[in-house]
Protein backbone atom coordinates (compact mmCIF):
# COMPACT_ATOMS: atom_id res chain seq x y z
CA UNK A 1 0.00 0.00 0.00
CA UNK A 2 1.67 3.67 -0.92
CA UNK A 3 1.92 6.38 1.55
CA UNK A 4 0.15 9.28 1.25
CA UNK A 5 2.92 11.34 1.04
CA UNK A 6 3.13 15.42 1.17
CA UNK A 7 4.08 15.58 -2.19
CA UNK A 8 0.56 13.25 -3.33
CA UNK A 9 -1.38 15.76 -1.57
CA UNK A 10 0.26 18.87 -3.29
CA UNK A 11 -0.60 17.05 -6.55
CA UNK A 12 -4.08 16.36 -5.90
CA UNK A 13 -4.93 20.19 -4.70
CA UNK A 14 -3.10 21.04 -7.66
CA UNK A 15 -4.75 18.60 -10.07
CA UNK A 16 -8.46 19.30 -8.78
CA UNK A 17 -8.04 22.95 -8.12
CA UNK A 18 -6.57 23.62 -11.81
CA UNK A 19 -9.60 21.48 -13.08
CA UNK A 20 -12.22 23.70 -10.91
CA UNK A 21 -10.34 26.72 -12.28
CA UNK A 22 -8.92 25.91 -15.73
CA UNK A 23 -12.15 27.67 -17.58
CA UNK A 24 -11.82 31.11 -15.99
CA UNK A 25 -7.55 30.98 -15.98
CA UNK A 26 -8.09 30.09 -19.71
CA UNK A 27 -10.22 33.61 -20.10
CA UNK A 28 -8.55 35.38 -18.17
CA UNK A 29 -4.76 34.28 -19.40
CA UNK A 30 -6.15 34.56 -23.22
CA UNK A 31 -7.87 38.01 -22.63
CA UNK A 32 -4.00 38.94 -20.70
CA UNK A 33 -2.40 38.39 -23.82
CA UNK A 34 -4.29 40.56 -25.92
CA UNK A 35 -4.14 43.08 -23.53
CA UNK A 36 -0.10 42.88 -23.75
CA UNK A 37 -0.46 44.93 -26.02
CA UNK A 38 -3.35 46.87 -26.43
CA UNK A 39 -1.47 50.63 -26.65
CA UNK A 40 0.32 49.36 -29.36
CA UNK A 41 -2.95 47.55 -30.82
CA UNK A 42 -4.79 50.99 -30.76
CA UNK A 43 -2.11 53.20 -32.10
CA UNK A 44 -1.55 50.88 -35.25
CA UNK A 45 -5.22 50.12 -36.32
CA UNK A 46 -6.65 53.86 -34.73
CA UNK A 47 -3.43 55.51 -36.03
CA UNK A 48 -6.19 58.07 -37.58
CA UNK A 49 -7.25 58.61 -34.10
CA UNK A 50 -3.77 59.03 -32.23
CA UNK A 51 -1.39 60.92 -35.64
CA UNK A 52 -1.76 63.95 -37.22
CA UNK A 53 0.20 64.55 -40.82
CA UNK A 54 2.15 67.36 -40.42
CA UNK A 55 1.21 70.45 -42.20
CA UNK A 56 3.25 73.16 -40.94
CA UNK A 57 5.35 73.38 -37.64
CA UNK A 58 3.63 72.40 -34.14
CA UNK A 59 1.57 75.56 -32.38
CA UNK A 60 3.29 76.64 -29.23
CA UNK A 61 1.09 75.05 -26.38
CA UNK A 62 0.66 78.49 -25.19
CA UNK A 63 -1.54 79.26 -28.35
CA UNK A 64 -3.38 75.91 -27.66
CA UNK A 65 -3.81 76.41 -24.26
CA UNK A 66 -5.15 80.24 -24.71
CA UNK A 67 -7.64 79.35 -27.28
CA UNK A 68 -9.14 76.83 -24.84
CA UNK A 69 -9.24 79.44 -22.38
CA UNK A 70 -11.10 81.90 -24.48
CA UNK A 71 -13.90 79.51 -24.62
CA UNK A 72 -14.47 79.71 -21.13
CA UNK A 73 -12.68 76.10 -20.67
CA UNK A 74 -9.90 75.24 -18.06
CA UNK A 75 -6.99 73.50 -18.91
CA UNK A 76 -6.30 70.66 -16.27
CA UNK A 77 -3.30 69.25 -17.66
CA UNK A 78 -1.74 67.89 -20.97
CA UNK A 79 0.15 65.14 -21.78
CA UNK A 80 2.77 65.08 -25.22
CA UNK A 81 4.80 62.13 -26.46
CA UNK A 82 7.97 61.62 -28.19
CA UNK A 83 6.60 60.03 -31.00
CA UNK A 84 6.69 62.38 -34.41
CA UNK A 85 2.90 63.43 -35.45
CA UNK A 86 1.71 61.84 -32.45
CA UNK A 87 -1.51 64.10 -31.02
CA UNK A 88 -1.84 65.81 -27.68
CA UNK A 89 -4.36 64.15 -24.88
CA UNK A 90 -5.90 67.61 -22.83
CA UNK A 91 -7.75 67.20 -19.96
CA UNK A 92 -10.25 69.97 -19.73
CA UNK A 93 -12.53 71.09 -17.20
CA UNK A 94 -15.81 73.82 -17.61
CA UNK A 95 -16.10 76.79 -14.85
CA UNK A 96 -18.85 75.29 -13.48
CA UNK A 97 -17.72 71.71 -13.00
CA UNK A 98 -14.66 73.91 -11.24
CA UNK A 99 -16.62 75.88 -9.10
CA UNK A 100 -18.64 73.29 -8.37
CA UNK A 101 -16.07 70.88 -6.95
CA UNK A 102 -14.74 73.18 -3.98
CA UNK A 103 -11.52 72.54 -4.39
CA UNK A 104 -11.93 68.64 -4.62
CA UNK A 105 -10.28 66.65 -7.52
CA UNK A 106 -12.11 66.94 -10.70
CA UNK A 107 -11.70 64.26 -13.42
CA UNK A 108 -12.62 66.37 -16.14
CA UNK A 109 -12.79 65.19 -20.21
CA UNK A 110 -10.39 63.63 -21.86
CA UNK A 111 -9.80 65.32 -25.50
CA UNK A 112 -7.12 64.58 -28.27
CA UNK A 113 -5.56 67.50 -29.88
CA UNK A 114 -3.64 67.78 -33.21
CA UNK A 115 -0.65 69.72 -32.90
CA UNK A 116 -0.41 71.26 -35.53
CA UNK A 117 -4.06 72.58 -36.07
CA UNK A 118 -4.98 73.10 -32.28
CA UNK A 119 -8.66 71.08 -33.23
CA UNK A 120 -9.94 68.36 -31.48
CA UNK A 121 -10.17 64.95 -33.22
CA UNK A 122 -12.90 62.86 -33.04
CA UNK A 123 -12.29 59.15 -32.69
CA UNK A 124 -13.66 57.33 -35.30
CA UNK A 125 -11.42 53.88 -34.65
CA UNK A 126 -13.48 51.23 -32.80
CA UNK A 127 -10.01 49.28 -31.67
CA UNK A 128 -10.45 50.71 -28.39
CA UNK A 129 -14.11 49.81 -27.67
CA UNK A 130 -12.93 46.14 -29.02
CA UNK A 131 -10.19 45.84 -26.43
CA UNK A 132 -12.37 47.62 -23.72
CA UNK A 133 -14.74 44.27 -24.03
CA UNK A 134 -11.90 42.54 -23.61
CA UNK A 135 -10.58 43.63 -20.69
CA UNK A 136 -14.56 43.28 -18.90
CA UNK A 137 -14.03 39.83 -19.73
CA UNK A 138 -10.37 39.99 -18.44
CA UNK A 139 -11.33 41.47 -15.33
CA UNK A 140 -15.09 40.51 -14.44
CA UNK A 141 -15.85 37.73 -17.68
CA UNK A 142 -18.41 40.31 -18.84
CA UNK A 143 -20.82 39.31 -15.91
CA UNK A 144 -22.19 41.88 -13.17
CA UNK A 145 -19.00 43.22 -11.05
CA UNK A 146 -20.61 42.33 -8.11
CA UNK A 147 -19.92 38.08 -8.86
CA UNK A 148 -17.12 38.81 -11.70
CA UNK A 149 -14.99 39.99 -9.57
CA UNK A 150 -14.57 37.57 -7.09
CA UNK A 151 -14.84 34.72 -9.41
CA UNK A 152 -11.73 36.20 -11.12
CA UNK A 153 -10.08 37.17 -8.01
CA UNK A 154 -10.89 33.40 -6.51
CA UNK A 155 -9.41 32.22 -9.30
CA UNK A 156 -6.36 34.37 -9.50
CA UNK A 157 -5.42 33.32 -5.84
CA UNK A 158 -5.88 29.65 -6.89
CA UNK A 159 -3.57 30.35 -10.13
CA UNK A 160 -1.25 31.66 -7.90
CA UNK A 161 -1.04 28.24 -5.67
CA UNK A 162 -0.78 26.70 -8.77
CA UNK A 163 2.24 28.36 -9.59
CA UNK A 164 3.99 27.58 -6.38
CA UNK A 165 2.46 23.58 -6.09
CA UNK A 166 3.69 23.12 -9.62
CA UNK A 167 7.57 24.66 -8.70
CA UNK A 168 7.15 21.72 -5.69
CA UNK A 169 6.38 19.19 -8.20
CA UNK A 170 8.53 20.34 -10.46
CA UNK A 171 11.37 19.37 -8.35
CA UNK A 172 12.62 16.24 -8.23
CA UNK A 173 10.50 13.02 -6.39
CA UNK A 174 13.55 11.82 -4.41
CA UNK A 175 15.61 13.69 -2.05
CA UNK A 176 18.91 11.73 -3.27
CA UNK A 177 18.18 12.38 -7.16
CA UNK A 178 18.95 16.17 -6.06
CA UNK A 179 22.91 15.95 -7.12
CA UNK A 180 22.40 13.80 -10.24
CA UNK A 181 22.23 16.40 -13.28
CA UNK A 182 19.56 13.72 -15.39
CA UNK A 183 17.02 14.34 -12.15
CA UNK A 184 16.85 18.24 -13.11
CA UNK A 185 17.41 17.89 -16.71
CA UNK A 186 13.71 16.68 -17.41
CA UNK A 187 12.46 19.71 -15.98
CA UNK A 188 14.41 21.96 -18.22
CA UNK A 189 13.91 20.55 -21.40
CA UNK A 190 11.24 18.97 -23.76
CA UNK A 191 12.17 16.12 -25.87
CA UNK A 192 10.44 16.43 -29.07
CA UNK A 193 11.07 13.46 -30.42
CA UNK A 194 8.53 11.45 -27.84
CA UNK A 195 5.74 10.58 -28.50
CA UNK A 196 2.54 13.29 -27.92
CA UNK A 197 2.09 12.42 -24.25
CA UNK A 198 5.06 12.91 -23.26
CA UNK A 199 5.66 16.00 -25.54
CA UNK A 200 2.43 17.55 -23.29
CA UNK A 201 4.02 16.32 -20.32
CA UNK A 202 7.12 18.92 -21.43
CA UNK A 203 5.32 21.72 -22.35
CA UNK A 204 3.12 22.04 -18.96
CA UNK A 205 5.60 21.26 -16.71
CA UNK A 206 8.99 22.74 -18.40
CA UNK A 207 7.25 25.98 -20.23
CA UNK A 208 5.40 26.68 -17.24
CA UNK A 209 8.76 26.29 -15.17
CA UNK A 210 10.35 28.92 -17.26
CA UNK A 211 7.16 31.37 -16.84
CA UNK A 212 7.32 30.96 -13.19
CA UNK A 213 8.50 34.74 -12.36
CA UNK A 214 6.67 36.76 -14.66
CA UNK A 215 2.83 34.45 -14.09
CA UNK A 216 3.64 35.05 -10.09
CA UNK A 217 3.91 38.63 -10.56
CA UNK A 218 0.73 38.81 -12.85
CA UNK A 219 -1.28 36.98 -10.34
CA UNK A 220 -0.08 38.41 -7.10
CA UNK A 221 -0.70 42.06 -8.47
CA UNK A 222 -4.14 40.87 -10.36
CA UNK A 223 -5.75 40.33 -6.93
CA UNK A 224 -5.66 43.66 -6.20
CA UNK A 225 -8.58 44.72 -8.93
CA UNK A 226 -11.16 42.10 -7.22
CA UNK A 227 -10.88 42.33 -3.78
CA UNK A 228 -10.48 45.33 -1.46
CA UNK A 229 -8.63 44.05 1.29
CA UNK A 230 -6.09 42.69 -0.65
CA UNK A 231 -5.85 46.40 -2.29
CA UNK A 232 -5.56 48.23 1.09
CA UNK A 233 -3.23 45.29 2.70
CA UNK A 234 -0.66 45.52 -0.40
CA UNK A 235 -1.04 49.66 0.31
CA UNK A 236 0.15 48.79 4.03
CA UNK A 237 2.99 46.50 3.18
CA UNK A 238 4.14 49.05 0.21
CA UNK A 239 3.84 51.40 2.60
CA UNK A 240 2.47 53.72 -0.21
CA UNK A 241 -0.55 54.49 -2.13
CA UNK A 242 -1.07 51.79 -5.26
CA UNK A 243 -0.76 54.12 -8.53
CA UNK A 244 0.22 57.14 -6.65
CA UNK A 245 0.78 59.17 -9.70
CA UNK A 246 -2.79 59.89 -10.24
CA UNK A 247 -2.96 61.28 -6.54
CA UNK A 248 -0.27 63.58 -7.39
CA UNK A 249 -1.03 67.05 -7.57
CA UNK A 250 -0.16 71.02 -7.77
CA UNK A 251 1.86 72.60 -4.34
CA UNK A 252 1.55 75.70 -2.63
CA UNK A 253 3.83 78.12 -3.99
CA UNK A 254 4.51 79.32 -0.54
CA UNK A 255 3.37 83.22 -0.47
CA UNK A 256 0.80 84.71 -1.64
CA UNK A 257 -0.43 85.76 -5.29
CA UNK A 258 -3.73 86.31 -5.10
CA UNK A 259 -3.31 90.01 -5.87
CA UNK A 260 -1.21 89.69 -8.84
CA UNK A 261 -2.10 88.60 -12.43
CA UNK A 262 -2.56 85.43 -12.94
CA UNK A 263 0.55 83.95 -14.43
CA UNK A 264 1.28 83.93 -18.11
CA UNK A 265 3.09 80.49 -18.29
CA UNK A 266 6.25 80.09 -20.25
CA UNK A 267 6.03 76.23 -21.25
CA UNK A 268 8.96 77.15 -23.66
CA UNK A 269 11.08 77.49 -20.35
CA UNK A 270 9.66 75.29 -18.06
CA UNK A 271 10.20 72.54 -20.70
CA UNK A 272 13.30 73.69 -21.38
CA UNK A 273 14.47 73.52 -17.85
CA UNK A 274 12.94 70.14 -17.19
CA UNK A 275 14.56 68.25 -20.43
CA UNK A 276 17.64 69.82 -18.75
CA UNK A 277 16.99 68.68 -15.46
CA UNK A 278 15.42 65.07 -17.10
CA UNK A 279 17.80 64.79 -19.89
CA UNK A 280 16.60 61.32 -20.97
CA UNK A 281 14.85 60.83 -24.40
CA UNK A 282 11.03 61.85 -23.72
CA UNK A 283 8.38 58.91 -24.31
CA UNK A 284 5.77 60.83 -22.57
CA UNK A 285 5.38 64.24 -20.50
CA UNK A 286 2.38 65.23 -18.76
CA UNK A 287 1.91 68.95 -17.74
CA UNK A 288 -0.55 70.00 -14.84
CA UNK A 289 -1.59 73.46 -14.35
CA UNK A 290 -2.68 75.63 -11.60
CA UNK A 291 -6.29 75.73 -10.65
CA UNK A 292 -5.32 78.76 -8.30
CA UNK A 293 -3.43 81.63 -8.25
CA UNK A 294 -0.99 80.10 -5.54
CA UNK A 295 -0.54 76.50 -6.97
CA UNK A 296 2.78 75.20 -8.48
CA UNK A 297 2.88 73.91 -12.38
CA UNK A 298 3.49 70.47 -12.13
CA UNK A 299 5.82 68.55 -14.53
CA UNK A 300 5.89 64.86 -15.32
CA UNK A 301 8.23 62.94 -17.24
CA UNK A 302 8.53 59.53 -18.26
CA UNK A 303 11.87 58.03 -20.03
CA UNK A 304 11.53 56.39 -23.38
CA UNK A 305 15.59 54.66 -23.08
CA UNK A 306 15.73 51.22 -23.62
CA UNK A 307 14.62 49.44 -20.17
CA UNK A 308 13.66 52.41 -18.13
CA UNK A 309 11.20 52.17 -15.77
CA UNK A 310 7.37 53.08 -16.68
CA UNK A 311 7.28 55.74 -13.76
CA UNK A 312 7.98 59.29 -13.82
CA UNK A 313 10.18 62.04 -12.15
CA UNK A 314 8.11 64.82 -10.85
CA UNK A 315 9.43 68.98 -10.94
CA UNK A 316 7.39 71.34 -9.67
CA UNK A 317 7.91 75.11 -10.74
CA UNK A 318 6.87 78.51 -9.48
CA UNK A 319 5.08 80.07 -13.11
CA UNK A 320 5.26 83.74 -11.81
CA UNK A 321 8.98 83.00 -12.20
CA UNK A 322 9.59 80.01 -13.69
CA UNK A 323 11.94 78.80 -10.55
CA UNK A 324 12.25 74.82 -9.62
CA UNK A 325 10.51 74.61 -5.83
CA UNK A 326 10.35 70.82 -6.04
CA UNK A 327 12.20 67.75 -7.67
CA UNK A 328 11.06 64.00 -7.02
CA UNK A 329 13.04 61.55 -8.68
CA UNK A 330 11.56 58.02 -8.98
CA UNK A 331 15.41 56.64 -8.40
CA UNK A 332 15.59 57.97 -4.88
CA UNK A 333 12.58 56.62 -3.78
CA UNK A 334 11.99 53.61 -1.44
CA UNK A 335 11.78 49.77 -2.85
CA UNK A 336 7.77 50.03 -1.51
CA UNK A 337 7.22 53.17 -3.03
CA UNK A 338 8.63 52.20 -6.50
CA UNK A 339 6.66 49.23 -6.33
CA UNK A 340 3.53 51.00 -5.35
CA UNK A 341 4.00 53.17 -8.56
CA UNK A 342 4.89 50.36 -10.92
CA UNK A 343 1.99 48.53 -9.84
CA UNK A 344 0.07 48.05 -12.84
CA UNK A 345 2.94 48.07 -15.10
CA UNK A 346 3.95 44.96 -13.04
CA UNK A 347 0.76 43.37 -13.39
CA UNK A 348 0.39 43.71 -17.62
CA UNK A 349 4.03 44.09 -18.43
CA UNK A 350 5.30 47.17 -19.30
CA UNK A 351 7.38 48.27 -16.07
CA UNK A 352 10.50 48.18 -17.73
CA UNK A 353 9.50 49.04 -21.58
CA UNK A 354 8.88 46.93 -24.44
CA UNK A 355 11.14 44.09 -23.42
CA UNK A 356 9.19 43.48 -20.30
CA UNK A 357 6.31 43.38 -22.03
CA UNK A 358 7.01 41.14 -24.64
CA UNK A 359 8.25 38.45 -21.88
CA UNK A 360 5.12 38.73 -20.47
CA UNK A 361 3.13 37.99 -23.68
CA UNK A 362 5.00 34.33 -24.02
CA UNK A 363 4.51 33.89 -20.81
CA UNK A 364 0.86 34.69 -20.70
CA UNK A 365 0.78 32.47 -23.93
CA UNK A 366 2.08 29.87 -21.96
CA UNK A 367 -0.22 30.48 -19.05
CA UNK A 368 -3.01 30.19 -21.31
CA UNK A 369 -1.88 27.06 -22.19
CA UNK A 370 -1.46 25.16 -19.13
CA UNK A 371 -4.99 24.72 -18.08
CA UNK A 372 -5.78 22.67 -22.14
CA UNK A 373 -1.78 20.36 -21.22
CA UNK A 374 -2.96 19.70 -17.45
CA UNK A 375 -6.00 18.35 -18.55
CA UNK A 376 -4.67 16.26 -21.34
CA UNK A 377 -2.00 15.00 -18.82
CA UNK A 378 -5.12 14.01 -16.44
CA UNK A 379 -7.31 12.53 -19.06
CA UNK A 380 -4.17 10.15 -20.17
CA UNK A 381 -3.46 9.72 -16.30
CA UNK A 382 -7.42 8.50 -16.17
CA UNK A 383 -6.98 6.29 -19.26
CA UNK A 384 -4.30 4.21 -17.95
CA UNK A 385 -6.13 3.12 -14.56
Amino acid sequence: MKHYTFRTLINNLHLWLGIASGIVLFIVCFTGSILAFETELILLFDSNDNYSEQTNEKLPLKDIVTAFEQNDTIVKEFIFYGEANRNYQFTLLTKQQFEASNGKPVRGKSVVINPYTGKEVHAIGKTKEVLHTVEQLHRYLLLDKKWGRPIVGVSTIIFVFLCLSGLLLWFPKKLKNFRKKKAWKQGFTIKTKANWKRLNYDIHNTFGFYALLPLLLMGLSGVLWSFTWYYNGLEMVLGDKLGKSRFEKTIPLGRDYTNQDPATIDFTTLLAKTDSILSYSNFATRVTLPLSANESVMIRKISGDFLAYNASDKLQFNPYSNELISATFFKDESFGSKIAGLIRGIHVGNFAGFITKFIYFICCLIATSLPITGTLIWINKMKKK
